[in-house]
């Protein structure tokens, strides 16, 4: 993202006007020290935020109209702020282990059974209440390469969001299931509803483009509550 800020910079002084070409993939990694994998995904940010097209060959140039979208972007940004926010009621509380992992749980992570995997719990209370709870599990490998997984602190982008900053492997398939049941004993003690009330469960498999296991995840929310999740994609 500092790659993509400087080269939003550079759009809205015109150093960089439309038509002009967008430093290559290999230019960037000479010029900022930064790997394949991120230089592809600046391109890829630039070109979610209709900053840049696709050229003749396989060069990427400025999109017409580009520094103007900058300027309305900015012009809402300083709307935005200037406008009072509610105070968010969400409170997110986060604890973690590295634990032996269950067969299930080994088996989608791709490991021993048995084998240590971190695992982390977030719980989300509103105005008092504890609306869902959240076990992630992940693998040792991608555990000591993204040590914040393991702070009792929350993640303010999210773990996968944090995976990808620290290591450059992101989420490319993810795989959901979602079913309605009935709060086991463990479930309801840490929601706080009685044994059987209805909870949505949602697991969540995340796997790299590679086939790797990066996550498992499963979310337990109380019922008539609902959970918004908001998905950027980029790339063509």
């Amino acid at each position: 993202m500092q790659v993509v800020r400087q080269l939003r910079a550079q759009i809205a002084s015109g150093e960089l006007a439309e038509g002009d070409r967008i430093p290559s993939q290999r230019q960037m990694m000479d010029r900022w020290r930064i790997s394949m994998q991120t230089a592809s995904k600046v391109i890829g940010a630039l070109k979610t935020e209709r900053l840049a097209i696709p050229s003749v060959g396989r060069d990427t140039i400025v999109a017409p109209g580009a520094a103007a979208r900058i300027a309305a972007a900015a012009e809402g940004t300083l709307r935005a702020s200037a406008e009072p926010r509610p105070a968010p009621s969400l409170d997110v509380k986060a604890t973690a282990t590295r634990v032996g992992a269950p067969v299930p749980v080994a088996e989608i992570l791709g490991i021993p059974s048995g084998r240590r995997a971190l695992r982390r719990q977030e719980t989300r209370v509103d105005r008092g209440q504890v609306v869902s709870v959240t076990t992630a599990w992940f693998p040792q490998a991608i555990a000591e390469k993204a040590p914040r997984l393991a702070d009792r602190q929350p993640l303010p982008g999210g773990a996968l969001a944090y995976i990808a900053e620290t290591t450059g492997t992101w989420a490319a398939r993810v795989t959901e299931e979602n079913a309605a049941a009935a709060a086991d004993k463990d479930t309801a003690g840490a929601l706080g509803v009685p044994p059987g009330s209805p909870v949505l469960v949602t697991r969540s498999r995340h796997h790299s483009a590679d086939g790797t296991s990066i996550a498992y995840t499963e979310t337990s929310a109380i019922a008539e509550r609902w959970n918004t999740r908001t998905f950027t994609i980029t790339g063509n």
